[in-house]
C-alpha cells in the first residue's frame, strides 16, 4: 500500500479521535459524572419553581445526606438505592411514599415542606443533581468533612439539565 492511503488512514484515525475526546469534553455534567468512578446521582422532579437545601456530612468514608424543600406540592427525588432512609421531619413518616427500587434507584415523594436524612455507607466522591423540569431549582449545598473540619458551601441553579455539585 503507498504512503499517501498510509497517511489518509492515519488522519482519519487522528480526527477521530479528536472528535470523540471533544465530544467527552463538550457533554453535560450528567456525561462527565457518569466517567467519574464513585459519583451519585440524584433526580429532583417537581412542577413549580422548588428551593431545596442538600446537606452532606462526611467521616471515614460514610455519610449522611440530609434534603430538604420548602415547596407546596409533593416533590420525588430519586437517590441512590443503597442509601438508607435514617430520619425523616416535617411530616409522619407515613406521609413520605417511596417507589420500588429501578435502575439502581429509590423514587421518594416528599410532602410539601419536608426533609429527609439517608445513611450512606460508602460516601460517594461527586453528587450530580438532575433537574429536568423547566421549572426552576434553586439549590443550596453543604459539604461537611468531619475530619478535617472543612466545609463547602454553594447555590445553585438548575433548570433542564443536570450539574455536578462537587
Amino acid at each position: 500500500m503507498s504512503l499517501r492511503f498510509h497517511t489518509i488512514l492515519a488522519l482519519g484515525a487522528l480526527a477521530l479521535i479528536l472528535g470523540i475526546t471533544v465530544q467527552t469534553v463538550e457533554q453535560p455534567p450528567r456525561l462527565r459524572a457518569a466517567l467519574n468512578q464513585g459519583a451519585a446521582d440524584i433526580g429532583v422532579e417537581h412542577a413549580e419553581p422548588l428551593s431545596m437545601r442538600l446537606e452532606y456530612a462526611m467521616r471515614n468514608n460514610t455519610a449522611l445526606v440530609r434534603i430538604a424543600h420548602s415547596g407546596s406540592g409533593i416533590v420525588s427525588i430519586s437517590v441512590p438505592a443503597d442509601w438508607q432512609r435514617s430520619e425523616v421531619s416535617g411530616a409522619p413518616l407515613a406521609d413520605f411514599r417511596n417507589d420500588d427500587p429501578s435502575f439502581g434507584f429509590v423514587r421518594w415523594h416528599f410532602p410539601p415542606k419536608t426533609s429527609m436524612t439517608f445513611s450512606v455507607r460508602q460516601a460517594p466522591e461527586h453528587i450530580v443533581v438532575h433537574n429536568p423540569s423547566r421549572a426552576a431549582l434553586k439549590l443550596t449545598s453543604a459539604k461537611v468533612d468531619l475530619q478535617d473540619g472543612s466545609v463547602q458551601r454553594d447555590i445553585f441553579l438548575i433548570q433542564e439539565t443536570a450539574v455536578e455539585i462537587w
